[in-house]
This record gives C-alpha cells, sequence and structure tokens, in this order.
C-alpha cells in the first residue's frame, strides 16, 4: 500500500532530481566562465594529460566497460550523459538530506562538495582521468568553483521548493 508518507518522499525525490538536473547546467556555465578565464599553459597541461577533456575520458571508460569502441563525439555525449545523471543523482541526495533535517542550503553544498571530492578527485582520477597531481591547480580551483556553483544552486533551488510547499525539508 502506499502511504502519504512514501508519495510526499517520492515527489520530493522527483523534485530533487529535477533541481539536480538544472543545477548541472549551472555549474556547465560556472566552469565554462572559469575556462575561460584559466591560463592558457593550464589549459595546454589538461589537454596533454586529458586528451578531448574528462567528459570524453569517461565516455570512453564507460564504453570500454561494456565492451565498445567510440569515437571521440561518441564518447563526448556519453560523457555529457554521465554528467547529467550524476547531477541529477546529486540532486535526489540533496533533496534526501533536506528532508531529513538538514537546511536546503547545507543540503546542496554538502552535496556538491562531496561530488567534487569523491567522484572528481577520488573516483575519476583512480579510474579514468590522470592522477590529481597530474593537472595544475587551475583545474582543481575550476571544479571547485563548479561543484559550489551547483551546490549553491541545489540548496537555493531546494529553499524555494520548500518555502512555496513543493517539498518538505
Amino acid at each position: 500500500m502506499i502511504t502519504k508518507q512514501s508519495s510526499d518522499t517520492v515527489r520530493d525525490l522527483g523534485i530533487g532530481a529535477a533541481i539536480g538536473y538544472c543545477a548541472s547546467r549551472a555549474m556547465d556555465h560556472a566552469t565554462g566562465w572559469y575556462f575561460e578565464h584559466q591560463s592558457e599553459a593550464s589549459r595546454q597541461r589538461e589537454e596533454e594529460v586529458a586528451p578531448g577533456g574528462t567528459l570524453v575520458l569517461a565516455g570512453r571508460w564507460l564504453a570500454g566497460v561494456l565492451g565498445r569502441d567510440v569515437s571521440d563525439e561518441e564518447a563526448e555525449r556519453i560523457g555529457w550523459v554521465i554528467h547529467r545523471v550524476l547531477g541529477v543523482t546529486y540532486g535526489t541526495a540533496a533533496a534526501a538530506l533536506a528532508r531529513s533535517g538538514l537546511s536546503p542550503m547545507r543540503a546542496g553544498i554538502a552535496t556538491g562538495a562531496t561530488a567534487f571530492v569523491l567522484v572528481d578527485e577520488g573516483f575519476m582520477s583512480a579510474f579514468i582521468t590522470p592522477p590529481p597531481w597530474a593537472y595544475l591547480v587551475e583545474s582543481h580551483v575550476r571544479g571547485v568553483v563548479g561543484h559550489l556553483a551547483y551546490g549553491g544552486a541545489v540548496g537555493a533551488m531546494l529553499a524555494v521548493a520548500h518555502r512555496l510547499g513543493a517539498v518538505r525539508a
């Protein structure tokens, strides 16, 4: 039997997923802006150690896990899907944290920071990209800027959704 509480939980997590998608778009704008202002030396170093960029490497890795060989264009499209799925997942996690009592803004920032540490600096460098020390510090700062933008966007949208009565926090 579906209870009101379980229905509310599913609704809140669904809203968190949509918020996560939107926040991943905000993150893209923040990291794109930062990349445009990054030094040429840092951009060159990234291309040397991660040809095509992280999205291409992630897409190529997943395709390889599935036993497929893909072009750079296909790998980049797969990488974008991975990026969006992670954004949706983090948004859902932030909504769950807010439902458990954490303020929406803290839930968003905590989720964005955790994603940066565990996924970007942890999983990605352990399995997909070169280790963190292969990059110049500017590349890591771009990741911090992007994940803070993501977390801030999630927190702000969760706070608005809560104020409007759309989610329980």
